[in-house]
């Protein structure tokens, strides 16, 4: 008999970011499509009280991390803190003992301990957050708190590593190694999991989540459009991790190539721009890529400006496709920017900041033109741009019928889940 869920705990969670909030989205409808509409959904993020204003529907809760580091506050280190939280979470049904360890945690730990304790599922957030530049200690908690709870761990789909030698390794080891299932965007991923030492038959390649939000009949279009003018949306980003540390150099390299693409799209082709991203209008968010795209507006020559407008609307993913859908074409540095331009059916130049993109976009057969952000430079964005072009021209069917199979790979993502729930019940009973 098939196990009955009733109740996932989604963590790690940053609904203010667009794409994470299309990540999260998605999630919670391809694992409600597996295990039916009254599942219950719990989210952790790390900033839940501004995505609770901004997705009310949703269930959303104070991250983990966070309500450790303030019981530590200046008492002791959080590292105590959250050890102390682990062999809680180990001890939380032994007679006794368990009742008193849990009993010196504040109210607040009581209730999520308690809340991990009852979900049937607890499934990290797609996305990119287990790579060298981002810190893990959030992350290696949360997932260290649900072996101890003994929860089955899902990763949903990511892209992550490599894993430098450090302290933190070993913990992520241990702690991957015993995840049920981790669903990753590319074989890049898989092989970091790897030489990780993760079994291989606990991981999967699924497409990105957010692939979900494209209708099962999309259509989309050819680039360029026969019509004038052109109507070109720009996703930009701030971007600190710059390999040899030189973001400044890098940025302004970034800023200048960006600059010249616009202002060759007006100058040469007649287009309108406007600067547009999964990323803005959320003061409570750390970035604002609003902010970025004013910089790159400033370099363009005075006469052209009036040609380039910068939207600093914050969107909810669905409404992010709707208004993608009104351009010719996006070119797209954050990767869900380019994910739901595709959704919308608009075709994409991508700038590649991380691997992720990089994969992506060679499944579409659009590799030669996805533009490195640290090799980036005016005259590369050009021929980038020519080659884009003649993609979107002679393979656009092939490319949209790509979109329909990362949306169906995206589905199977519950189907990948309930299989491993159900092999495990099938060993539990051996």
């Amino acid at each position: 008999m098939e196990r009955r869920i009733s109740k996932i705990l989604i963590t790690n969670a940053v609904a203010l970011n667009g794409g994470d909030a299309a990540i999260l989205q998605s999630t919670i409808a391809i694992l409600r499509r597996r295990f039916g509409e009254n599942v219950r959904f719990e989210v952790y993020d790390m900033a839940a009280s501004a995505s609770g204003r901004y997705y009310p529907q949703l269930s959303i809760k104070q991250d983990l991390y966070s309500r450790v580091r303030d019981w530590a506050g200046t008492r002791i280190r959080p590292a105590a803190a959250a050890l102390f939280l682990i062999a809680a979470a180990k001890l939380r049904h032994v007679p006794l003992l368990g009742g008193v360890l849990s009993g010196c945690l504040p109210a607040g730990l009581q209730r999520i301990l308690a809340d991990y304790d009852e979900a049937d599922i607890v499934v990290s957030s797609g996305g990119t957050y287990l790579v060298p530049h981002y810190a893990l200690a959030g992350k290696l908690l949360d997932f260290l708190v649900t072996e101890a709870l003994g929860k089955p761990l899902v990763l949903f789909t990511q892209s992550l590593g490599p894993f430098p030698p450090a302290r933190e390794r070993t913990l992520l080891r241990h702690a991957l190694r015993r995840a049920g299932l981790i669903l990753v965007r590319d074989e890049r991923s898989r092989t970091h999991l790897a030489e990780l030492g993760v079994a291989s038959e606990r991981v999967r390649v699924c497409a990105d989540a957010a692939f979900a939000l494209a209708p099962s009949d999309l259509a989309g279009r050819s680039f360029p459009p026969t019509r004038r003018p052109w109507n070109i949306a720009i996703s930009v980003r701030d971007w600190p991790h710059f390999s040899g540390g030189a973001s400044d150099v890098g940025m302004e390299r970034y800023f200048a190539s960006v600059a010249r693409l616009a202002a060759d799209l007006i100058e040469q082709h007649g287009a309108m721009i406007t600067f547009i991203s999964t990323c803005q209008g959320a003061p409570e968010y750390w970035t604002d890529d609003a902010r970025t795209a004013e910089e790159i507006v400033k370099r363009l020559p005075a006469d052209i400006r009036p040609y380039a407008l910068v939207d600093r609307h914050f969107r909810r993913p669905a409404e992010i496709i709707a208004r993608l859908k009104e351009f010719d074409l996006t070119v797209a540095t954050r990767m869900h920017a380019a994910i739901l331009s595709l959704c919308a059916g608009t075709p994409v130049l991508p700038i590649s900041y991380e691997f992720k993109t990089t994969e992506l976009f060679r499944r579409f057969g659009l590799g030669d033109a996805v533009i490195e952000i640290g090799h980036i430079d005016p005259e590369s964005v050009l021929k980038a741009f020519d080659k884009a072009s003649v993609f979107w021209t002679e393979h656009s069917d092939e490319a949209w019928a790509t979109v329909r199979e990362q949306r169906s790979s995206a589905f199977h993502a519950g189907d990948l889940v309930g299989h491993m729930l159900d092999a495990d019940r099938a060993a539990a009973l051996r």
